[in-house]
Formats: C-alpha cells, sequence, structure tokens
C-alpha cells in the first residue's frame, strides 16, 4: 500500500463535486496522516538482496536454486533448503559440497515441519512441488495451510508456487479435478476471463451440475439463479473440462488467496483459543450456525390451499444458496457434500467425494484441530453473519452508530468496517498484492507435463489493522473523526486491491469511488514459458 494512499483521498475529497466529501477533507487532520504514515514506515521499508531469507525445496541438486539467488545477490547463510527423501539428502549435501560454499543451509527435514517446528520466518518461500494442488500423496494443500497458519512468511514476503498438471488424460483424474475446480470457482463473485475480471459462473446462466433427465432441483419455493436452472443451461463442470488448464490455474491463484486471507488465520484463532476474545466460545453452536447457511429451512415456507409456497415467520437459512458469492467457500464444501444440503445439491460420486475429502482434511494443516476443517469454516462465515455469536466487547462495535458518526463517503458505512479488522488483529491474514502478482505455466523441455507457476507478494498489512485500538477501545477511536477517516482512507486501499476476488469479507468497506486514481487491482494474465512457442497468454475462461 502506497504512503500517500490517504493523502491523496483527502485531496479528492478537498476538489470533489460532492458536497459531503469536500467537507470531510478537513476533519481528516493532517497529523493523524503523518502518524499513520510514520506508522507504517516502521514496518515498510527497502532492503537489499544481501538482507533477504529465502526457504525452497533442494531436491537432488539444490545447487541449480543456489546458486542462481546467490547470482541475484543473495548470501548462502541467508539460504535454507529442505528435504526428507533418504538418498535425495545424501545427492544434494553431495552436490552442495562441490560449491565449497561456507554458511548454506540444507536441512534434512519436511518444510513444513520447519514451519511448524520454529519461529523462522522468510522474506521468499519457493515451493517447487512438482506434484498438482491438491494431491494427497505430496499433501500440497497442507503445506500452503501451514506457511500461513505459522506465519513462516515475513509480513511482507512472497510466495512462489510450482504445481504440476494433473494427468486428465485419465478418465478418474479429470473427473476429480474438474469438480474440484467447478466447485470452488463457481461461487466466487468475479472469475477471469481473457486477461479481465467478469462476474461469476452463475451470472452468465451457468448451471452448476451436469445435466442428467430429471434432475433439476425444486428450490423449496425460493427464486434464485444460484438455487434453480434451466436444463437447458451451459454446464460449468463441462466448461472446467472443456478448458481445464486455464481453469485449473485460475483454481491455484484463488486457492492461495483464501488459504491466506481465510482458511490458515480461522485455523490460528480457533486452535489458539483467542477466538473467546470475539465471539461465544461454543465452538460447536457456531459450526452449527453456520452448516445453515448450506441449507434452506423446511419450515420456512408453508404450501396454502391453492399450492402455492408461502414464507412464514422462521428463519429462511441457506444464504450460501440465494448469495454464494458471499459464502463461497460453505458452498463449495456443500457442493463436495461435507454439509446436510437440501435439493439444491447433489451428492457427489463417491469418487469424487473421497478425493475431495483428502483435500478438505489438508486444510487443517499439520497442527491438531479442535474442528474439522469443514466446521472451522462454517464458524467463520456464522461469526461474521450472525452477531448473536459475539462477545460484548464486539456487539458493542455492532451498535456504534454509524449513520451518525462515520461520514457517507461511497459504500453505507455497516460494522463490516469493524469485523474483519477486529479478526485480523488477532488471526494475522496474509493479503495479497494483486497488482504485483505475476503467473506462468510452461512445459519444460524434454518433459510432458505443464506446470502452473505462481508468484504472489503477500502483506500482512499490520500497519492498517493494529493503527486501531483493540476490540474493546475500537470504538473510542471512531468517535475521533480524524482517526477515524485515516483508518478508513488507509482499509480503502486493501479493499480496493481484492475488489474482485472474494466477497466473504471487507465488503461494503470502499470510501472513494474507482478511478483512473482510485483503481481496484487487476491480476496479469498467466504466460506460457513453454519452449520453442512464443510467449502468449493463456486465457482464462469464465
Amino acid at each position: 500500500m502506497p504512503a500517500d494512499y490517504p493523502s491523496r483521498i483527502k485531496a479528492a475529497f478537498a476538489e470533489s463535486d460532492d458536497a459531503i466529501r469536500v467537507a470531510t477533507a478537513p476533519s481528516c487532520e493532517d497529523s493523524d496522516i503523518s502518524s499513520w504514515q510514520t506508522f507504517r514506515q516502521e514496518a515498510v521499508g527497502t532492503r537489499s538482496p544481501a538482507d533477504l531469507t529465502v526457504a525452497y525445496l533442494a531436491g537432488p541438486e539444490p545447487s541449480n536454486d543456489l546458486l542462481a539467488l546467490l547470482e541475484l545477490g543473495l548470501r548462502p547463510e541467508n539460504i535454507w533448503a529442505f528435504e526428507v527423501d533418504t538418498d535425495t539428502i545424501a545427492t544434494g549435501l553431495d552436490d552442495l559440497r562441490s560449491l565449497g560454499l561456507r554458511g548454506v543451509k540444507f536441512v534434512p527435514v519436511s518444510i513444513g515441519d520447519y514451519f511448524v517446528g520454529t519461529p523462522r520466518r522468510f522474506d521468499i518461500i519457493y515451493l517447487d512441488a512438482c506434484g498438482p494442488l491438491p494431491s494427497k500423496e505430496q499433501k500440497t494443500t497442507k503445506l500452503l495451510v501451514d506457511i500461513f497458519r505459522t506465519s513462516s512468511l515475513s509480513p511482507l514476503g512472497v510466495l512462489v508456487t510450482n504445481f504440476a498438471e494433473p494427468d486428465v488424460s485419465k478418465s478418474h483424474t479429470l473427473e476429480t479435478y474438474s469438480s474440484l475446480v467447478a466447485a470452488y470457482l463457481f461461487p466466487k463473485g468475479f472469475v477471469e476471463s481473457d486477461g479481465d475480471m467478469i462476474e461469476g459462473p452463475p451470472v452468465y446462466g451457468y448451471s452448476p451440475y451436469d445435466h442428467e433427465p430429471g434432475s433439476e432441483p425444486k428450490g423449496n419455493g425460493v427464486e434464485d439463479d444460484d438455487a434453480n436452472w434451466d436444463q437447458g443451461s451451459p454446464s460449468f463442470p463441462e466448461e472446467v473440462r472443456t478448458n481445464f488448464g486455464a481453469n485449473y490455474g485460475s483454481f491455484i491463484t484463488r486457492q492461495i488467496m483464501d488459504i491466506a486471507e481465510i482458511v490458515a488465520p480461522t485455523t490460528r484463532l480457533v486452535d489458539g483459543g483467542l477466538y473467546k476474545v470475539l465471539f461465544d466460545e461454543n465452538l460447536t453452536k457456531a459450526a452449527a450456525r453456520g452448516r445453515r447457511f448450506a441449507k434452506f429451512n423446511d419450515d420456512a415456507f408453508r404450501e396454502d390451499e391453492s399450492g402455492a409456497w408461502q414464507p412464514t415467520d422462521v428463519d429462511m437459512d441457506g444464504d450460501a444458496i440465494s448469495d454464494s458469492s458471499m459464502f463461497s467457500l460453505i458452498w463449495t464444501l456443500a457442493w463436495l457434500g461435507f454439509y446436510p444440503t437440501d435439493v439444491n445439491f447433489r451428492a457427489p460420486s463417491s469418487r469424487v467425494k473421497e478425493f475431495a475429502r483428502a483435500w478438505k482434511n489438508q486444510l487443517l494443516g499439520s497442527s491438531p484441530s479442535k474442528l474439522p476443517a469443514e466446521d472451522l469454516i462454517a464458524c467463520f462465515y456464522a461469526w461474521r453473519h450472525d452477531e448473536a455469536l459475539w462477545t460484548p466487547a464486539m456487539k458493542a462495535m455492532k451498535d456504534f452508530p454509524y449513520d451518525q458518526m462515520m461520514p457517507f463517503l461511497c459504500d453505507w458505512p455497516t460494522h463490516e468496517i469493524g469485523f474483519y479488522p477486529a479478526f485480523a488483529q488477532l488471526a494475522y491474514p496474509a493479503h495479497p498484492n494483486i497488482r504485483e502478482t505475476t503467473r506462468f505455466s510452461y512445459i519444460a523441455e524434454g518433459k510432458t507435463t505443464r506446470m502452473f507457476l505462481d508468484v504472489i507478494p503477500f502483506d500482512e498489512c499490520r500497519y492498517v489493522y493494529d493503527w486501531l485500538s483493540a476490540t474493546d477501545l475500537v470504538t473510542e477511536d471512531w468517535f475521533d473523526l480524524s482517526a477515524q477517516l485515516t483508518f478508513r482512507f488507509a482499509l480503502d486501499a486493501i479493499v480496493k486491491e481484492r475488489r474482485w476476488f472474494g466477497d466473504d469479507f471487507l465488503y461494503g468497506c470502499h470510501v472513494v469511488g474507482e478511478s483512473d486514481t482510485f483503481t481496484t487491482a487487476q491480476l496479469s494474465q498467466r504466460v506460457d514459458l513453454s519452449p520453442e512457442i512464443s510467449p502468449s497468454t493463456t486465457q482464462v475462461a469464465s
């Protein structure tokens, strides 16, 4: 986030044609903006290559990556290589000894075990997994969760991943991977298409399932595009199978981002017990509430004498069905059969369910968990959307007079401005820097498997979240209009960065509209680096 972002918003407001914004600009005092910039500078600065630390998977020839890093100016003392295979360890050690370098770290343990077992943080983590995402054998999803669960990546760090495309020439592999990819991307509010972000598959009439005669859901009387589909509408799973590489590449990127921002932070918050500061300590109650998002309440509608469905005074539930982009991970897990669901979801095949279960279990990472992954994720959405589960401090934040004390600047201010920052202060999410993310695919010379390389910078943004007091005192900050505006202006930068990548949190927190001055981040297309092929972009279908 640029240091001058809040001051640029203030300047834009002062020159605006909108009377409220003009009147608001002087209320954000330069002294508070300057104080925030100083606070930010403590976390953000310039470092030379010699200062950077790197962790990577060694393999039989760890000198290949090591020499490339040394050529870039890194010090051997700051480079850690990890390997677990006994034969590969012996080969790798001989390879490194031949260099005669002092200070190289070759550690014969799993890189994930090292992350879990030590407090070490790295500026760059390079995972050349060689296998696909997910992988039951290599546990690639678990490794990603461990990185963010243990905060092994520095507060400002870069994650480089390299995953293989699964062998979809095998029908069972195509079935399992395409089902997971389709279930994951379908509920997203925006997806990639021809280098742009467009609205998600339901908007374009896609069905979440392949068509089978007589299989259309009844919808429990609820008219909604996510809940009902026409037998003649295109099948999104078929779209994924037809353009598998493009959609699989998109899935990799989105999966990494969701792990960093939602999955791993929720796991950390629950397993450490800190969730009790913010939410009801009864995890079973929260999980049960979250599960209700995946099923309409049968008692919410009654058929009258004419045969028409009429609402009752009972909570309808089923929010993930009627508004999937706000509950995308709930929807995905429901599609895969991990929640008691209604007729809007079909039971997956046994093969898909078994494959998805292995992926789902890896979402817990390596540390023992109090809950299964589907319940942890259900807790996050329950906490976000049901204030009955909040502690008194959180409820006081909810009851803050937003409409009176927070100027209406772009989005209408609500307690969403408070929920995720309070969550973030304790859970430590990492936000992807979308603008600086680069992605590639390639088939190495002499090989046949396509690889998908993602280079994603992450920022914990502590200089934004920690600008606020902790939960019990945050409303005191908000009564100070200048401090409140400084925070909201800074938060807007995070919101703009991830605008197209999830409605699951930080929804409706913009203070300034999108413009040439305040742009929403765009994700660059994946570039094909395959030998003997002119660099071109891989189109990602909606």
